[in-house]
C-alpha cells in the first residue's frame, strides 16, 4: 500500500542545531582597523594557549581594549546573540542580561584550533576580520571552521545524505553564532597568509519575556 506524504505537514526536524550568520556593518572600513589593533597587541603580548595549536590567542578581555572601542564590538555581539535568543525562544520582546567575553585569534600556516566547546556559556561565536582566499590551498577545507554533529548516537549508522561535520570558509566581516555546547574546530592551511578572527562567548544571566 502506497502512502500519501506531504512534508510541509507531516515532517518535522526535532532537536535542530541553530547557526546564525550575520555581517559586520561597514566591514570594509572597520576590519582593517581591527586587524591593525590585534597585530599591534600580538607584538606586545605573549598570548595564551587554549584550543589553539600554534598561532596567537589573546586574553579574553578584548571588549575592554581601549584601542578597539571605535568598533563597538560589544553591542554588535550582543545584537547578534539577542537575535538568536529571539529566534530560538520564539519570544520577540524580552529583557535579557548578558555577560560577554571575547578574544583574538591569529593563525598562520600550520596553525589550527582543536576540537572544543565553550563551557559555562549559552552562545558562542566568531567575527572574521581577515579571511584570506583559501580556495587554492592544497589542504582539504583549509582555514574552514568545522562543526561536529552533536547527536552522539547518530554515528551508529549513517543515513544517506547525512554527514558527521558541517564546514564553512571564513569571510571577512562575517559573524557566526552557535550554541556553546557545539563542538567545533578550525582547520589548518599551508599558504603564506594570516587568518585573524575574534571569538566571543555570551552567558545569559537573566531572561524575562516583556
Amino acid at each position: 500500500m502506497q502512502l500519501s506524504f506531504d512534508p510541509s505537514k507531516q515532517y518535522r526536524n526535532i532537536f535542530p542545531t541553530p547557526l546564525g550568520m550575520f555581517q559586520l556593518p561597514d566591514s570594509e572600513n572597520l576590519s582593517p582597523r581591527i586587524c591593525d589593533v590585534i597585530l599591534a597587541r600580538m607584538e606586545k603580548e605573549q598570548g595564551i594557549d587554549r584550543s589553539n595549536r600554534g598561532g596567537w590567542h589573546s586574553d579574553d578581555q578584548l571588549l575592554n581594549w581601549p584601542e578597539l572601542q571605535f568598533a563597538d564590538l560589544g553591542d554588535t555581539f550582543r545584537s547578534a546573540v539577542s537575535h538568536m535568543i529571539a529566534t530560538t525562544s520564539g519570544t520577540q520582546k524580552f529583557n535579557v542580561a548578558l555577560t560577554l567575553g571575547a578574544w583574538a585569534n591569529v593563525n598562520g600556516p600550520g596553525n589550527f584550533n582543536g576540537n572544543h566547546i565553550h563551557p559555562g556559556n549559552h552562545w558562542s561565536g566568531c567575527l572574521y576580520v581577515k579571511a584570506p582566499d583559501f580556495r587554492n590551498d592544497p589542504v582539504n577545507l583549509a582555514g574552514h571552521i568545522e562543526f561536529m554533529d552533536p547527536r552522539g548516537a547518530v554515528s551508529m549508522i549513517r543515513m544517506p545524505g547525512m554527514s558527521d561535520t558541517f564546514s564553512l570558509p571564513p569571510q571577512t566581516g562575517a559573524i557566526l553564532v552557535f550554541p556553546s555546547w557545539l563542538y567545533h574546530c578550525v582547520n589548518t592551511f599551508s599558504i603564506d597568509t594570516t587568518r585573524i578572527s575574534i571569538a566571543f562567548n555570551a552567558r545569559i544571566d537573566r531572561f524575562e519575556p516583556a
